[in-house]
């Protein structure tokens, strides 16, 4: 007597199906965090190496720090640290991080459609603050706004104090900022590649639409958002007390430091207390 193969009843298919369910649910999140993980070691990797060209840019500038940008705004014309380093870095994808989207989202329109509106994901610490007489550059990258008129094409006005940063001034190397992660940034006009402001409401200076904060672990932790020059609405942060600084891996965010290392920490933890603690302060290059 011919037998018949027996085959899977209903239930065994569904306890199989369950089984296999249960699984994915364990093991997807799993297989996230491993991916994530593998992304902050490449954006760890890719800023410290970008640091390490700043570091061979200033071997043949007497310990200088590149400017982060020119008094005339356009990177091409006069330079800032991320043309400047170029010929050290040799290599535009370092300046990304694999979590970056890439996204001209919120950018100005006619820096989105400029081909020179090239997106890069580190920014570099061009903190500005009042020096007693004028504003000055505290961090290490920033504005170049003290060129006379008279001698300068685009007639940018003498108003800063010091705009450039010796490597040599810097009073806590390990311990001061050199470049951040902020999603969203540029390589053309502006502060496209540095961040310089105390306050929230600094969206006039960035042509990307992602605003110029840096970190304030006392703000009240809204988001952070403004309306850029074209009247689009852009949230830079969902909490404002990381500034413009973007925290991709678990609420954190990969830092580079004068000295050339790198480290990932909370951005709110790199400024706890702006007034109030100022030696804390990781982005003041020449703090007590």
């Amino acid at each position: 007597m011919k037998q018949h193969k027996s085959a899977f009843t209903l239930i065994e298919l569904l306890v199989v199906i369950a089984i296999i369910a249960i699984l994915a649910a364990i093991l997807f999140p799993v297989f996230a965090q491993a991916k994530l993980a593998a992304k902050k070691a490449s954006a760890l990797s890719n800023i410290k190496q970008t640091a390490l060209g700043v570091i061979m840019y200033q071997s043949d500038y007497d310990d200088m720090f590149p400017m982060g940008s020119g008094a005339c705004w356009w990177y091409p014309l006069d330079g800032g640290w991320s043309l400047d380093t170029q010929p050290y870095i040799k290599n535009l994808p370092i300046l990304r991080s694999p979590a970056d989207p890439l996204s001209k989202n919120g950018w100005m329109g006619w820096l989105a459609s400029h081909d020179q509106g090239v997106p890069i994901s580190f920014v570099a610490n061009g903190l500005m603050d009042w020096d007693g007489a004028a504003w000055s550059l505290f961090g290490v990258m920033g504005m170049v706004q003290n060129v006379p008129p008279a001698s300068n094409r685009c007639g940018a006005s003498a108003w800063m104090g010091r705009t450039v940063t010796n490597a040599t001034a810097v009073t806590y190397p390990a311990d001061t900022i050199m470049l951040a992660e902020r999603y969203g940034s540029q390589i053309a006009w502006g502060t496209g590649d540095f961040v310089c402001a105390r306050s929230l409401g600094d969206a006039w200076w960035d042509g990307a639409g992602h605003g110029t904060a840096i970190p304030d672990a006392t703000r009240n932790g809204n988001p952070y958002t403004f309306t850029n020059w074209e009247g689009n609405t852009v949230t830079a942060q969902t909490d404002n007390r990381q500034g413009a600084i973007t925290n991709a891996y678990s609420k954190k965010s990969v830092f580079s430091f004068a000295d050339g290392h790198a480290a990932t920490m909370t951005p709110s933890t790199t400024d706890p207390d702006y007034f109030g603690n100022p030696a804390k302060n990781k982005w003041n290059a020449y703090r007590n």
